[in-house]
Protein backbone atom coordinates (compact mmCIF):
# COMPACT_ATOMS: atom_id res chain seq x y z
CA UNK A 1 0.00 0.00 0.00
CA UNK A 2 2.78 2.45 0.89
CA UNK A 3 4.43 2.00 -2.49
CA UNK A 4 1.07 2.45 -4.26
CA UNK A 5 0.38 5.66 -2.35
CA UNK A 6 3.87 6.93 -3.14
CA UNK A 7 3.18 6.36 -6.83
CA UNK A 8 -0.07 8.33 -6.57
CA UNK A 9 1.79 11.17 -4.86
CA UNK A 10 4.47 11.15 -7.56
CA UNK A 11 1.77 11.30 -10.24
CA UNK A 12 0.21 14.43 -8.76
CA UNK A 13 3.54 16.08 -7.98
CA UNK A 14 4.38 15.93 -11.69
CA UNK A 15 1.13 17.76 -12.52
CA UNK A 16 1.50 20.55 -9.97
CA UNK A 17 2.65 23.20 -12.46
CA UNK A 18 -0.05 22.58 -15.07
CA UNK A 19 -2.26 25.43 -13.82
CA UNK A 20 -5.96 24.73 -14.54
CA UNK A 21 -5.04 21.38 -16.13
CA UNK A 22 -3.34 20.04 -13.00
CA UNK A 23 -6.41 18.24 -11.68
CA UNK A 24 -8.02 17.20 -14.96
CA UNK A 25 -7.70 17.72 -18.70
CA UNK A 26 -11.49 17.98 -18.98
CA UNK A 27 -11.97 21.63 -18.06
CA UNK A 28 -15.72 21.55 -18.69
CA UNK A 29 -16.16 18.76 -16.16
CA UNK A 30 -14.06 20.82 -13.75
CA UNK A 31 -16.33 23.81 -14.36
CA UNK A 32 -19.37 21.68 -13.55
CA UNK A 33 -17.76 20.62 -10.28
CA UNK A 34 -17.02 24.20 -9.25
CA UNK A 35 -20.58 25.29 -10.09
CA UNK A 36 -22.27 22.49 -8.14
CA UNK A 37 -20.09 23.13 -5.09
CA UNK A 38 -20.76 26.88 -5.38
CA UNK A 39 -24.50 26.29 -5.04
CA UNK A 40 -23.94 25.09 -1.47
CA UNK A 41 -21.69 27.97 -0.32
CA UNK A 42 -23.03 30.60 2.07
CA UNK A 43 -21.35 33.88 3.07
CA UNK A 44 -19.12 33.87 6.17
CA UNK A 45 -18.74 30.09 6.23
CA UNK A 46 -15.56 28.49 7.53
CA UNK A 47 -14.67 25.95 4.82
CA UNK A 48 -12.08 23.20 4.41
CA UNK A 49 -11.14 21.65 1.07
CA UNK A 50 -9.35 18.34 1.47
CA UNK A 51 -7.16 17.41 -1.48
CA UNK A 52 -7.13 20.90 -2.94
CA UNK A 53 -4.39 20.25 -5.50
CA UNK A 54 -3.04 23.53 -6.80
CA UNK A 55 -5.96 25.43 -5.33
CA UNK A 56 -8.04 26.18 -8.43
CA UNK A 57 -11.42 25.55 -6.78
CA UNK A 58 -10.61 27.14 -3.41
CA UNK A 59 -9.24 30.24 -5.13
CA UNK A 60 -12.33 30.57 -7.33
CA UNK A 61 -14.68 30.21 -4.34
CA UNK A 62 -12.76 32.83 -2.35
CA UNK A 63 -13.01 35.15 -5.37
CA UNK A 64 -16.81 34.74 -5.46
CA UNK A 65 -17.77 34.56 -1.79
CA UNK A 66 -16.98 36.20 1.54
CA UNK A 67 -15.73 32.99 3.16
CA UNK A 68 -12.74 31.71 5.10
CA UNK A 69 -11.46 28.71 3.16
CA UNK A 70 -8.47 26.49 3.85
CA UNK A 71 -7.13 23.98 1.35
CA UNK A 72 -4.92 21.03 2.24
CA UNK A 73 -3.14 18.53 -0.02
CA UNK A 74 -0.56 15.80 0.50
CA UNK A 75 1.59 17.15 -2.33
CA UNK A 76 4.00 19.85 -1.20
CA UNK A 77 4.45 20.90 -4.84
CA UNK A 78 0.70 21.35 -5.27
CA UNK A 79 0.52 23.48 -2.12
CA UNK A 80 3.45 25.60 -3.25
CA UNK A 81 1.72 26.21 -6.57
CA UNK A 82 -1.61 26.95 -4.84
CA UNK A 83 0.06 29.64 -2.75
CA UNK A 84 1.66 31.13 -5.84
CA UNK A 85 -1.65 31.23 -7.72
CA UNK A 86 -3.40 32.74 -4.70
CA UNK A 87 -0.84 35.55 -4.58
CA UNK A 88 -1.92 36.57 -8.10
CA UNK A 89 -5.62 36.94 -7.21
CA UNK A 90 -7.88 39.27 -5.26
CA UNK A 91 -10.56 37.84 -3.01
CA UNK A 92 -13.90 38.61 -1.43
CA UNK A 93 -12.99 36.12 1.27
CA UNK A 94 -9.79 34.64 2.67
CA UNK A 95 -7.94 31.58 1.39
CA UNK A 96 -4.93 29.71 2.77
CA UNK A 97 -3.15 26.45 1.96
CA UNK A 98 -1.14 23.88 3.89
CA UNK A 99 0.12 20.31 3.51
CA UNK A 100 -2.25 17.65 4.83
CA UNK A 101 -3.34 14.10 4.05
CA UNK A 102 -6.92 12.78 3.81
CA UNK A 103 -5.68 9.51 5.33
CA UNK A 104 -4.65 11.23 8.57
CA UNK A 105 -6.58 14.31 9.70
CA UNK A 106 -5.76 13.93 13.38
CA UNK A 107 -3.70 17.15 13.49
CA UNK A 108 -6.66 19.33 12.44
CA UNK A 109 -8.24 20.90 15.52
CA UNK A 110 -10.58 23.45 13.88
CA UNK A 111 -14.20 22.66 13.07
CA UNK A 112 -15.92 23.73 9.86
CA UNK A 113 -19.31 24.77 8.52
CA UNK A 114 -18.55 23.07 5.20
CA UNK A 115 -15.96 20.59 3.96
CA UNK A 116 -15.64 19.34 0.41
CA UNK A 117 -13.55 16.96 -1.64
CA UNK A 118 -13.28 17.00 -5.40
CA UNK A 119 -12.17 13.65 -6.86
CA UNK A 120 -9.97 13.00 -3.83
CA UNK A 121 -11.37 9.86 -2.21
CA UNK A 122 -10.99 8.04 -5.51
CA UNK A 123 -7.21 8.33 -5.07
CA UNK A 124 -7.47 6.09 -2.00
CA UNK A 125 -6.95 2.56 -3.16
CA UNK A 126 -9.65 0.56 -1.28
CA UNK A 127 -13.10 1.02 0.25
CA UNK A 128 -12.06 0.66 3.93
CA UNK A 129 -9.59 3.53 3.48
CA UNK A 130 -12.20 5.60 1.63
CA UNK A 131 -14.85 4.91 4.31
CA UNK A 132 -12.45 5.87 7.10
CA UNK A 133 -11.67 9.13 5.31
CA UNK A 134 -15.39 9.95 5.00
CA UNK A 135 -15.90 9.37 8.73
CA UNK A 136 -12.79 11.38 9.66
CA UNK A 137 -13.90 14.27 7.44
CA UNK A 138 -17.39 14.38 8.95
CA UNK A 139 -15.83 14.43 12.43
CA UNK A 140 -14.30 17.83 11.52
CA UNK A 141 -17.70 19.42 10.91
CA UNK A 142 -19.52 21.69 13.32
CA UNK A 143 -23.01 20.45 14.33
CA UNK A 144 -25.24 21.14 11.35
CA UNK A 145 -22.22 21.31 9.04
CA UNK A 146 -22.11 19.60 5.69
CA UNK A 147 -19.60 17.51 3.76
CA UNK A 148 -19.89 17.82 -0.02
CA UNK A 149 -18.43 14.63 -1.45
CA UNK A 150 -17.84 15.46 -5.12
CA UNK A 151 -16.43 12.15 -6.34
CA UNK A 152 -16.59 9.71 -9.23
CA UNK A 153 -19.05 6.81 -9.32
CA UNK A 154 -18.10 3.45 -10.80
CA UNK A 155 -21.80 2.77 -11.37
CA UNK A 156 -22.14 6.00 -13.36
CA UNK A 157 -19.16 5.04 -15.49
CA UNK A 158 -20.62 1.58 -16.05
CA UNK A 159 -23.85 3.14 -17.34
CA UNK A 160 -21.89 5.34 -19.73
CA UNK A 161 -19.95 2.30 -20.94
CA UNK A 162 -23.19 0.43 -21.60
CA UNK A 163 -24.24 3.16 -24.04
CA UNK A 164 -20.76 3.41 -25.53
CA UNK A 165 -20.70 -0.30 -26.30
CA UNK A 166 -24.19 -0.18 -27.79
CA UNK A 167 -22.94 2.19 -30.48
CA UNK A 168 -19.62 0.46 -31.12
CA UNK A 169 -17.34 2.46 -28.84
CA UNK A 170 -14.81 0.93 -26.48
CA UNK A 171 -15.22 1.00 -22.72
CA UNK A 172 -13.64 3.71 -20.58
CA UNK A 173 -11.61 2.45 -17.62
CA UNK A 174 -10.79 4.54 -14.54
CA UNK A 175 -7.21 5.85 -14.43
CA UNK A 176 -4.70 3.46 -12.85
CA UNK A 177 -4.48 5.56 -9.67
CA UNK A 178 -8.24 5.78 -9.08
CA UNK A 179 -10.74 3.56 -7.32
CA UNK A 180 -14.16 5.00 -8.20
CA UNK A 181 -16.83 4.77 -5.51
CA UNK A 182 -19.51 2.07 -5.64
CA UNK A 183 -22.88 3.64 -4.91
CA UNK A 184 -24.12 0.73 -2.77
CA UNK A 185 -21.08 1.06 -0.53
CA UNK A 186 -21.76 4.73 0.09
CA UNK A 187 -25.49 4.18 0.66
CA UNK A 188 -24.77 1.44 3.21
CA UNK A 189 -22.20 3.48 5.12
CA UNK A 190 -23.45 4.28 8.61
CA UNK A 191 -21.86 7.16 10.52
CA UNK A 192 -22.92 8.00 14.06
CA UNK A 193 -24.26 11.53 14.29
CA UNK A 194 -24.43 12.08 10.53
CA UNK A 195 -26.73 11.27 7.67
CA UNK A 196 -26.58 11.23 3.88
CA UNK A 197 -28.96 14.02 2.84
CA UNK A 198 -29.02 13.28 -0.88
CA UNK A 199 -27.11 12.69 -4.09
CA UNK A 200 -26.98 15.14 -6.99
CA UNK A 201 -26.34 13.71 -10.47
CA UNK A 202 -25.05 17.07 -11.65
CA UNK A 203 -22.84 15.71 -14.47
CA UNK A 204 -25.27 13.30 -16.14
CA UNK A 205 -26.09 15.27 -19.29
CA UNK A 206 -22.53 16.42 -19.83
CA UNK A 207 -21.04 12.94 -19.55
CA UNK A 208 -23.63 11.38 -21.84
CA UNK A 209 -23.02 14.01 -24.52
CA UNK A 210 -19.24 14.14 -24.17
CA UNK A 211 -18.48 10.44 -23.65
CA UNK A 212 -21.15 8.97 -25.94
CA UNK A 213 -22.43 11.49 -28.50
CA UNK A 214 -19.20 13.43 -29.04
CA UNK A 215 -17.13 10.24 -28.97
CA UNK A 216 -19.39 8.59 -31.57
CA UNK A 217 -19.27 11.64 -33.86
CA UNK A 218 -15.47 11.74 -33.61
CA UNK A 219 -15.26 8.02 -34.42
CA UNK A 220 -17.27 8.60 -37.61
CA UNK A 221 -14.60 11.07 -38.72
CA UNK A 222 -11.73 8.83 -37.62
CA UNK A 223 -10.43 11.36 -35.08
CA UNK A 224 -9.96 11.47 -31.33
CA UNK A 225 -12.78 13.23 -29.43
CA UNK A 226 -11.79 16.62 -28.04
CA UNK A 227 -12.86 17.94 -24.65
CA UNK A 228 -13.47 21.42 -26.08
CA UNK A 229 -15.77 20.22 -28.87
CA UNK A 230 -18.80 22.42 -29.57
CA UNK A 231 -21.23 19.66 -28.67
CA UNK A 232 -19.56 19.28 -25.27
CA UNK A 233 -20.27 22.95 -24.69
CA UNK A 234 -23.94 22.13 -25.26
CA UNK A 235 -23.68 19.41 -22.63
CA UNK A 236 -22.28 21.98 -20.24
CA UNK A 237 -25.24 24.32 -20.80
CA UNK A 238 -28.08 21.79 -20.52
CA UNK A 239 -29.51 20.84 -17.11
CA UNK A 240 -28.70 17.39 -15.71
CA UNK A 241 -30.98 14.65 -16.99
CA UNK A 242 -30.94 10.95 -16.17
CA UNK A 243 -28.20 9.10 -14.31
CA UNK A 244 -25.33 8.80 -16.77
CA UNK A 245 -22.63 10.81 -15.00
CA UNK A 246 -19.57 9.45 -13.28
CA UNK A 247 -19.34 12.70 -11.31
CA UNK A 248 -21.78 12.80 -8.37
CA UNK A 249 -22.24 14.98 -5.31
CA UNK A 250 -23.06 13.07 -2.12
CA UNK A 251 -24.23 15.46 0.60
CA UNK A 252 -23.61 14.50 4.25
CA UNK A 253 -24.87 16.49 7.24
CA UNK A 254 -23.66 16.23 10.82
Amino acid sequence: MADDNLSVLEFWEKRANLAELAGTTDLMAKQLEIEIISKHIKPCQKILEIGCGNGITAIELARRFDIDITGIDFSEKMISEARRLASENQFMGHVSFSVGDARDLSNITDRYDLIFTERVLINLLDWPTQAKAIKDIIALLKPGGRYLMCENSRDGLDRINMYRESCGLTRIDPPWHNRYLLEKEVLCLEIDGARLMGVEDYSSTYYFISRVVNAWLAAQEGIEPQYDAKINQLGLLLPPMGDFGQGKLWIWEK
